[in-house]
């Protein structure tokens, strides 16, 4: 029963998907857009970190998601489409190994300084040599080099043609940055290094507080943005932030976490009809990941157990009223047949129902290893709904003898501690898709060099099937090499064991106008062709 209505889920989450992409929060034709005003959204963590290059966390994007451009965008009222930004054109050569861009005239950065061809060099130079868990993960592996022509015109050499570079420039992560700025501080980390060529500039970062952008008067192209402003307030805790959106503080969420169907009903009850309710698959994948460095997950066998005894579908009925895709990798929502069926994947060890077989094989796993049992740290960051995923996950793990205990941290404490491997085991954490491509959690999360590869598994097939996929331009061929991967991590092994696509509930006031989600929860975070009616 409970397997029927995940699977039910799934498809209640795809349609309502189909139905506001199609819509978004669109105005009617009729309607002429409005300029003025600020729009307020809220951001579920401070980004401590505001280097769009070196961080990772959806918080660090989205806090400067209006204040860049990239060559290549995603657009705004039809976010599957890629279309030209700073690049008006761009041509590949006959072997798909090399692509040329020519660059947009009398475009400005922030601070009045002309942007260049050299600016972007300098953006990919740095992609290619810091960690860059996002932009590097796409780009290192098939970025040979980039070099200026002239001042208008860049050249990218590539090590081999691939399905996924134009989808990667187009990026939310893999946006312009400016050379000056670079050569002035450094880095981009702090607020007076916010210099872009976006619809907005960056105007105010109060720690823990607010972020505010405001107008770019000079952006290339002027009838855009219509706001005056965006005000993201930093909420942190669920409590706090129905609160914030039953007071009508807020227009809209963020694109992650989702609310739950009793959330929702609760803001329903304070604010009615002024805002639109909707379901939306978030495009990520939920992942307890293991540590492989150091006892007890550096042998497979554990790992193993551990993804035997988490009871996928309990989670997801109990946290997310039967809404996502457990155990998927690569969502079909999103994906389509480039992911496994939910009918395969619920039917694998470990993804199955009944539990009977699973748990008795993890607890055979563990008992050979720890006779005893063994007792675990399980690090979670305190936002979104991650505690109360950990206390499902551990309550699964006590019956095969892991003994799990919380250890809690800040949001971008805990992305710090992940990186430097200070931890035991991570559960669950979700890694949203960064570009429209099934390319995405395998580059940054599975293969050896991945970004947010935090418990530095490292498999050769995995990774050769990656590379494979990669260079492979074929749609049959490239799916087939995705369902072996995917089969593969639920079968055989894993730096972490796999939960699922988390989905859920959103809401937006009914006064946001061309406002249209993203498949992924990095594109269309702008906000430049968006308005608000009176």
């Amino acid at each position: 029963m409970v397997q029927t209505k995940v699977r039910n889920g799934v498809l209640r989450l795809l349609a309502a998907a189909l139905v506001v992409c199609g819509i978004g929060a669109g105005a009617s034709a009729q309607e002429t857009p409005r300029r003025g005003g600020v729009l307020s959204e809220y951001l579920y963590g401070d980004p401590a970190v505001l280097d769009i290059q070196t961080g990772s966390e959806a918080s660090v994007q989205h806090a400067v998601a209006g204040i860049y451009g990239g060559l290549l965008t995603y657009d705004p009222e039809r976010p599957r489409e890629i279309v030209p930004d700073l690049a008006t054109r761009h041509e590949a050569s006959p072997d798909g190994k090399t692509y040329t861009f020519h660059l947009r005239e009398r475009v400005k950065w922030h601070d009045g300084q002309p942007f260049t061809a050299a600016d972007v060099k300098a953006t990919f130079d740095r992609v290619l040599t810091v960690r860059s868990p996002r932009c590097g993960s796409l780009m290192k592996p098939i970025l040979k080099e980039v070099r200026v022509l002239d001042g208008r015109t860049v050249r990218f050499e590539l090590k081999y043609p691939t399905a996924t570079f134009e989808s990667s420039i187009a990026s939310a992560w893999c946006v312009i940055v400016p050379k000056h700025i670079l050569e002035r501080d450094g880095d981009l980390k702090a607020t007076k290094s916010m210099i872009g060529t976006g619809p907005f500039k960056f105007k105010r970062y109060e720690r823990d507080s607010v972020i505010e952008w405001e107008r770019n008067p000079d952006y290339y192209d002027p009838r855009f943005p219509y706001l005056d402003g965006v005000k993201q307030y930093i909420i942190v805790g669920k409590a706090r932030q129905m609160a914030a959106v039953k007071a009508g503080q807020v227009h809209l969420p963020p694109p992650w976490p989702a609310f739950t169907g009793r959330q929702i009903e609760e803001i329903k009850a304070a604010r009615g009809d002024r805002l639109t309710y909707y379901t939306w698959p978030i495009n990520n994948v939920s992942l307890v990941f293991f540590n492989t460095t150091k006892p007890p997950f550096d042998t497979k066998d554990m790992r193993r157990a551990v993804h035997l005894a988490i009871d996928r579908q309990e989670f997801f009925e109990k946290l997310y009223d039967g809404i996502g895709s457990p155990c998927s990798v690569l969502e079909t929502p999103v994906y389509g047949d480039f992911g496994l069926s939910a009918q395969e994947v619920l039917s694998l060890p470990g993804c199955r129902r009944p539990k009977d077989a699973d748990l008795a094989e993890a607890r055979r796993l563990v008992a050979k290893h720890y006779p005893n049992g063994v007792d675990v740290e399980v690090a979670v960051r305190t936002v979104g709904d991650y505690v109360d995923r950990a206390s499902l996950v551990i309550a699964s793990l006590a019956k095969v003898g892991i003994r799990g205990r919380i250890k809690t941290y800040e949001s971008a404490a805990g992305i710090s501690a992940y990186n430097k491997g200070e931890f035991t085991l991570i559960g669950p954490q979700d890694t949203a898709s960064f570009v429209q491509d099934p390319s995405s959690p395998f580059a940054v999360l599975f293969t050896s060099k991945g970004g947010r590869n935090f418990g530095k598994w490292k498999d050769a097939q995995v990774d050769a099937w990656a590379d494979q996929a990669l260079r492979e331009t074929d749609p049959a061929r490239r799916r087939e090499l995705y369902h072996r991967l995917e089969r593969y991590l639920l079968t055989e092994d894993t730096g972490g064991a796999v939960i699922g696509g988390i989905g859920g509930w959103f809401f937006i006031d009914k006064r946001v106008k061309n406002y249209h989600r993203s498949p992924t929860t990095f594109d269309n975070n702008t906000m430049m062709k968006v308005w608000l009616a009176e």
